[in-house]
């Protein structure tokens, strides 16, 4: 009955626009689909006849997908989410971004910026969803580019179709037990996922040999940017942003400040290797709109342009070329990339002592051969003297 007043109101009011409140489906049965498709169908065929625009609003559940069932996707035109920005503090933000899902009428890479105009209370008409034209300076408003800071880097992120930079803070101290005992260090995340976070340090123990045992380990991203959501085929989710990470958490250990005028991209492999991530043309440029003069990427095909400057190291190798007023450093390896990013390289590992230990079976046998050796040296024994081991049933015969 409301459905058809809904209709016969816009019909007669000559509506453009108008949106239903709440959208949602409490129980996911049988009848509830049927009701939900017949209700969908009945708003589209209103929208096609009168050419009304009509958008619905429903609820979001904890996975961040729409309520109710996924009828409701297959027959609308466009998905919209408008999702807020936590701050780095926990409280939310005036940030909000809008992504597509499904789009029929264009692209779903798209990604809309938007920042809250006062409050919704505020006298004026506050409240308002204000365009950001430019998100790489909102989320480093509060960066300091002079100065070069321990456990800071700055990652170039790809929202849909739009280069962002932002920036991730990485913060490593000893544990609360001083290193001793047997309690767990903490892994504290806020913008990435944990498991990336535990593969980054294991990636750094085995292949660079860089050990945060007995360290609590905690990250963040400045703004409160997500980096763990795959929203398109695009996004890594999250991936891309794995060198600066690690390169944070490098220099937050060992004490050394990651230079300022450098920015990174790149996904980490299992081997330490740098493995390559898409748009890498198009986040450079938008780091050398931002004023960064070096960036360091993950090496691109071919290996025929690299003719400037190119280090081999031992299992992999750096490039570096200026590529439209920045210089692009490309490295096969975390560990060249961390030496590249950071303001001094990491101190080299004193060679290791051979071990004066020995296992039980060499023990056994040196102790085998010392009781040889004292047997043979007992003085007075027959080898000292010279003489010979004679039977007692031989016969003496004396001359």
């Amino acid at each position: 009955t409301m459905l058809h007043t809904i209709c016969l109101v816009s019909k007669t009011k000559k509506l453009f626009l108008f949106t239903l409140l709440h959208f949602l489906v409490r129980n996911n049965t049988h009848i509830a689909r049927k009701k939900v498709r017949e209700c969908v169908a009945l708003f589209l065929r209103l929208a096609k006849s009168t050419g009304v625009s009509i958008v619905l609003v429903g609820h979001v559940t904890k996975t961040g997908d729409v309520a109710g069932p996924r009828t409701v996707e297959h027959m609308v035109d466009c998905v919209l989410y408008l999702e807020g920005v936590r701050g780095s503090s926990g409280t939310a933000s005036n940030v909000r971004m809008l992504r597509a899902a499904k789009n029929r009428f264009g692209s779903s890479e798209e990604v809309g910026v938007y920042e809250m105009n006062g409050s919704p209370t505020a006298a004026g008409g506050g409240g308002r969803l204000v365009p950001v034209s430019d998100p790489s300076s909102l989320f480093l408003s509060m960066r300091l580019d002079t100065e070069d800071s321990e456990g800071c880097a700055v990652s170039l992120m790809l929202e849909g179709l739009r280069p962002i930079t932002v920036e991730v803070q990485a913060l490593v101290s000893i544990s609360a037990d001083g290193g001793r005992g047997s309690s767990s260090s903490r892994r504290t995340v806020d913008g990435i996922s944990n498991s990336r976070l535990l593969l980054i340090l294991a990636v750094l123990q085995k292949r660079c040999g860089i050990s945060f045992f007995r360290r609590d380990v905690f990250v963040n991203v400045v703004g409160g940017m997500q980096l763990n959501r795959n929203w398109s085929s695009t996004s890594q989710g999250g991936s891309e942003a794995d060198l600066a990470v690690a390169i944070a958490l490098v220099s937050s250990l060992t004490g050394i400040p990651v230079r300022s005028d450098t920015a990174f991209v790149g996904e980490v492999g299992l081997l330490g290797e740098i493995r390559t991530v898409p748009s890498i043309d198009k986040r450079r440029n938008e780091a050398r709109r931002m004023g960064f003069s070096r960036v360091v990427t993950p090496p691109s095909g071919g290996g025929s342009g690299y003719s400037n400057k190119r280090r081999r190291r031992e299992g992999g190798f750096i490039d570096e070329r200026n590529v439209g007023g920045i210089t692009s450093i490309q490295c096969s390896t975390l560990l060249d990339a961390i030496n590249a990013g950071l303001v001094s390289n990491l101190p080299k590992k004193p060679a290791r002592r051979k071990s004066t230990q020995t296992s039980y079976v060499e023990r056994d046998a040196l102790s085998g051969l010392e009781k040889d050796l004292r047997r043979k040296q007992t003085p007075g024994s027959l080898e000292d003297l010279q003489l010979d081991i004679i039977d007692d049933d031989e016969d003496l015969i004396f001359e």
